[in-house]
């Protein structure tokens, strides 16, 4: 049967109606019981209703883009010379128009730029919209979930994908939309310090993989590969240590971050034990999601074992942040600091498996899906910074072994871009991009995994929102790297794919702000300037140059190609 064709057009001369939705509830934090809650939702909504109702939508774009536009314009980036004008659903070219699904099925012949410099502030715009002060935090699909029983109950997952939605926060400069997820911190240590006491008889506190809005701490009701992860918390922990490293704010250590540390080492010490090797073991352990052959079960799964590289990984950078806190703070002689010291040397080291992948588990277990999505293991290079190219030139090497053999949906190539970014290697974080940036057929169960819907979301499938943040944060990664005293400009561009380009705005650990400049894909200048430091001396590194640098807040400073200082101005002189 042919369409009916409807030849009224009448419809076009029609008043454009505006909707005006308001809504509330009555939770009141998830450590509020919700019959205690003294929250009127009604009250709230309608309040909210009268502010609004006579507002013209032009009223509303504008109240809406001027709340956004503050943090949104902290950072701009421009690869080659793109200089078309970019809209989320269309670009336009001469007299060519294309949708976004032609522009995105068109990446690998054209490989436009401009589209990767959309999907990088389309990630922080989303980073924008979900996560503020005051709200909640971001979970598998963020705000935007549709579906009564989505999937894995949208909720908060601490295995990776939480972790992933704030990887951007701090280095894109979006640090206020971190405030949900260290409020969430908080509220899981709470309830994981009764988690501690109760399911493992140990001091301080603990959370495992699934959490949910009342910040629920204990195992997850499944299989065990994914119940038997206590490290949930230790993970989401580091970000509280970034988050000083990033602003230098001592009164955050002291008051926010430096309890939380405390509370996740107490539980950490008190969970290794020693083990026959004669070192201390996490027992029982997972590597999140995955599974091994068990050895002499003629080919049965398993997915228990001990002391797997994930576990180690993220005890060791506890481990370090708790020590150098503790010097910060003037605590370096507390018995807590002095048994981790004594732990630390005691933990398993990273071992290469016969493949010369980096091994997984504590043996040499053979894999039944080598391609599997998670990158567990490799968390000490990223977003870990405990294995590192200068200092670990073997394991890195093992590490991109073990990228080469892994797949997975959209979140996990975001992942894999900024692991090869951590390993400097261009060419193959771009290849991920060439992966995200592929069209994903709409649906649950399709036979494919990542790519990008047609409204640019990233697609497991179905739906999740992490793999936009975390590209974001990859594409940071691959611009600019940095430790407190290091600052590397440019360690992972593909010169070939952006020969010209800038990026002004993005944070660097050691409260540093930088704006970068190259052509025919070289260094021309690097801008930094600082808010909180002290004087103090920076390395800059660019290829193989290193330059040192005396830097201090309150000045900018503009450096040339060859990493020398070429100005110094005052930064409320800053004519940017």
């Amino acid at each position: 049967m042919a369409p009916v064709q409807y030849k009224d057009t009448s419809y076009k001369k029609m008043k454009p109606t505006m909707l005006l939705v308001s809504a509330a509830s009555s939770f009141n934090g998830p450590l509020v019981n919700p019959s205690d809650s003294k929250l009127d939702p009604e009250s709230a909504a309608l309040k909210v209703m009268n502010m609004i109702r006579n507002l013209t939508f032009d009223q509303l774009k504008a109240a809406h883009l001027k709340d956004y536009q503050g943090l949104f314009h902290r950072v701009s980036l421009r690869l080659s010379q793109a200089a078309a004008i970019e809209k989320i659903n269309m670009k336009e070219v001469g007299d060519a128009v294309k949708t976004t699904a032609e522009r995105v099925n068109g990446f690998r012949s054209d490989e436009d730029s401009s589209l990767v410099e959309l999907l990088f502030q389309y990630g922080r715009y989303l980073l924008i919209s979900c996560s503020r002060p005051g709200t909640q935090i971001s979970n598998l699909q963020g705000i935007w979930n549709q579906d009564l029983f989505p999937g894995w109950e949208c909720a908060p997952h601490l295995n990776i994908n939480l972790q992933m939605n704030y990887w951007p926060t701090l280095p894109c400069n979006l640090t206020e939309c971190q405030e949900p997820l260290l409020d969430f911190i908080a509220s899981l240590a709470v309830n994981g310090t009764k988690t501690a006491k109760i399911n493992y008889q140990a001091s301080g506190w603990v959370t495992h993989h699934v959490s949910d809005i009342w910040a629920k701490s204990s195992a997850y009701n499944e299989d065990a590969r994914f119940s038997v992860w206590p490290m949930g918390g230790a993970w989401l922990c580091t970000h509280l240590w970034e988050h000083y490293q990033y602003l230098l704010d001592k009164d955050f250590l002291k008051n926010t971050a430096y309890p939380l540390l405390e509370g996740c080492a107490l539980f950490l010490t008190d969970w290794l034990i020693e083990g026959p090797r004669g070192l201390l073991e996490t027992n029982p352990s997972t590597s999140p999601e995955h599974v091994f052959i068990a050895p002499g079960s003629g080919g049965q799964q398993a997915s228990v074992s001990y002391s797997t590289t994930m576990d180690i990984a993220i005890i060791r950078e506890i481990f370090s942040a708790v020590i150098s806190s503790a010097e910060i703070l003037g605590k370096s002689d507390t018995p807590l600091v002095q048994k981790i010291k004594e732990a630390l040397p005691r933990l398993p080291q990273n071992t290469i498996a016969e493949d010369q992948t980096l091994m997984e588990w504590a043996q040499d277990f053979k894999d039944p899906e080598v391609t599997h999505r998670h990158l567990s293991h490799l968390f000490g290079l990223y977003p870990g910074h405990t294995i590192t190219m200068q200092r670990n030139p073997e394991i890195c090497e093992a590490i991109s072994n073990s990228l080469h053999k892994r797949d997975g949906p959209g979140w996990s190539s975001t992942w894999k871009m900024a692991l090869w970014a951590r390993l400097l290697n261009s060419e193959n974080a771009y290849r991920m991009i060439l992966k995200l940036i592929t069209l994903a057929p709409p649906g649950e169960k399709v036979g494919f995994e990542g790519g990008l819907y047609t409204n640019l979301w990233t697609a497991h499938p179905p739906f999740q929102i992490d793999g936009n943040f975390g590209f974001a944060a990859a594409i940071a990664e691959m611009l600019l790297q940095s430790s407190p005293t290091d600052l590397h400009l440019l360690p992972a561009l593909p010169r070939d794919k952006w020969p010209e380009g800038c990026v002004k705005g993005l944070r660097a650990r050691g409260d540093t702000t930088v704006g970068i400049f190259w052509e025919k894909g070289e260094l021309q200048e690097a801008v930094l300037w600082f808010n909180n430091r002290n004087n103090s001396a920076l390395r800059l590194h660019y290829g193989g140059q290193v330059a040192e640098a005396t830097v201090e807040a309150g000045h900018v400073y503009r450096f040339n190609g060859f990493l020398q200082c070429v100005e110094i101005w005052p930064l409320d002189k800053c004519p940017f």
